[in-house]
């Protein structure tokens, strides 16, 4: 395609001279011609032109007056100038108006014009070509700009020296100050505030592996939780030259997987509730089938026992084994009983009690054993506790075969200086419940055991010592009382039972201390 030219020049010899001169070049020119300055800015106008020519002084108008209308009127293309004598002064002051170039009527002007067009063209090319990237680059960085201060991430760029280059608006807010007061400042002074990065800094691990890193980590200073995501920037020889860090506030994310962990220890421990409620249900009903079978044959046994003894003279060599026959008859009776209570919910006689009654009550019982085995019993039983509702006999069941574990466990040990065992009473700190601690340094538990010992016919101990029913039935008659059982243990270091039951209803705590009194 022919390269469209306009010829402003008042001169009709010199417009037909470089008409000759242009269609020379096999048609790589068009040539359109304007005979005064006027006509020449319309045609500048109305039409689309690849280059000017414009003789440098018309009537009344010269080659810097068309470059300033032609800038005022936004029409970029270009001039270049044709003086009849070559002047710098001119030609400075022309190609700082804008002019590409000029070229002097003289005996040289028909070998000079086309190769000026031609330069002319190849300048203005390139210089459209240049500003059209340009453009293009400035476009791509706004965008980018854009982009990067769109993301609601803090977001930032580092050196390998850990100095910030660039954050974005995001980043800036969260500090309240601007994107340029971060630049030059090291990540870790502004967000951790110290004066070296934290052992487990991602952007340090990039730059040890040259791979993306990734933490979480809660941030005291703002008191949320952050996840910190860093990327390497490569140059082409594969080098870190910088990181790309994105951070996020997870601290509702971190909250809602604390509740769901809450929520699902929740549901395992009412699992486990369930299930030691329904061994206890299924026990007891085979437990019901079997005491009865037994006590048949063993009231039998006892009867004839206390018979034949009732028939013996006092000196018979035989009384002593029937004796020990009836006793034991009446330890496996005992037995029984615990074996029907676990069976079948007892019928408790509830009043009102002191729960220090029950614990005294058993403790008579095994204050001697304790002494002979040099277990040291501590006390502190809490002044003036409110009253419960339970039943006096079943509680000292439960306290009593906590206290006997506790000597067992003490005594498996055989240490000469003996052990000891303290009991303490407290109110809970909603003032709802009643809460008595047992706690030894015997053998204690191992933590493949504590999972079963409630369960009915477990035990750790020898078959002569017991049958493992001690502590499932402890469990139903708390359970029954609308309490609860829970316990440490350490093995070697001892074990800590914990019973809770509930004050009674009836009256406030300030009433029920007045009626003590």
């Amino acid at each position: 395609m022919p390269i469209k030219i306009l010829l402003v020049e008042d001169n009709p010899d010199h417009i037909i001279l470089t008409k000759r001169i242009l269609e020379k070049e096999n048609g790589q020119f068009e040539c359109d011609s304007a005979g005064e300055a006027k006509e020449g800015l319309r045609k500048i106008v109305e039409e689309n032109y690849d280059l000017i020519l414009c003789d440098y002084r018309m009537p009344g108008f010269t080659a810097l007056d068309m470059l300033r209308e032609m800038h005022n009127k936004g029409k970029d293309m270009p001039l270049v100038v044709v003086t009849a004598s070559g002047n710098e002064k001119v030609a400075v002051d022309l190609m700082k108006e804008g002019a590409y170039d000029y070229v002097v009527k003289d005996v040289s002007y028909e070998n000079t014009l086309p190769a000026v067009v031609k330069r002319t063209i190849e300048r203005f090319n390139e210089r459209k070509e240049l500003e059209n990237l340009e453009k293009r680059i400035k476009q791509a960085a706004e965008e980018w700009e854009a982009t990067f201060n769109s993301i609601t991430d803090l977001t930032s760029i580092h050196n390998i020296d850990f100095k910030i280059i660039r954050v974005n608006k995001s980043f800036a807010n969260m500090f309240d100050r601007k994107p340029e007061e971060f630049v030059g400042k090291t990540c870790y002074e502004i967000l951790h505030e110290t004066k070296e990065p934290p052992e487990s800094c991602p952007h340090r691990q990039v730059l040890e592996t040259k791979k993306p890193q990734q933490m979480d980590f809660f941030e005291p200073r703002f008191k949320i939780y952050l996840e910190a995501s860093v990327s390497p920037i490569f140059n082409e020889k594969g080098e870190i030259i910088a990181t790309v860090h994105i951070i996020k506030d997870i601290t509702a994310r971190k909250k809602s997987e604390q509740k769901l962990a809450d929520t699902y220890q929740e549901l395992k421990d009412t699992q486990e509730q369930l299930l030691q409620s329904a061994k206890m249900a299924a026990v007891g009903q085979l437990a019901a089938g079997i005491s009865h079978e037994i006590n048949q044959p063993l009231t039998g046994i006892k009867g004839f026992a206390q018979a034949v003894l009732m028939d013996l003279e006092e000196r018979s060599p035989i009384r002593e084994d029937l004796k020990r026959i009836v006793e034991q008859a009446d330890r496996i009776d005992k037995i029984i009983q615990n074996v029907r209570l676990f069976a079948k919910k007892s019928e408790f006689k509830l009043e009102d009690i002191d729960v220090h009654k029950p614990i005294e009550d058993s403790l008579m019982l095994v204050s001697e054993q304790l002494r002979v085995r040099n277990i040291r019993l501590n006390k502190s039983l809490a002044k003036n506790l409110p009253k419960i509702k339970g039943d006096t006999n079943q509680l000292q069941q439960v306290f009593l075969n906590i206290i006997t574990n506790a000597r067992d466990a003490i005594d498996s040990l055989k240490r000469p200086e003996g052990g000891e065992i303290t009991i303490k009473t407290s109110l809970s700190q909603n003032k709802e419940n009643i809460e008595i601690i047992f706690k030894d340094n015997g053998c204690g538990i191992s933590k493949e055991d504590l999972g079963n010992i409630f369960n009915p016919f477990f035990t750790t101990k020898s078959s002569q010592a017991g049958i493992g029913l001690g502590l499932s039935i402890a469990y139903r008659i708390i359970e029954d009382h609308n309490g609860k059982v829970e316990v440490e243990s350490q093995v070697a270091k001892g074990a800590t039972f914990k019973v809770t039951l509930p004050v009674r209803q009836v009256g406030s705590y300030g009433d029920d201390k007045r009626n003590e009194e």
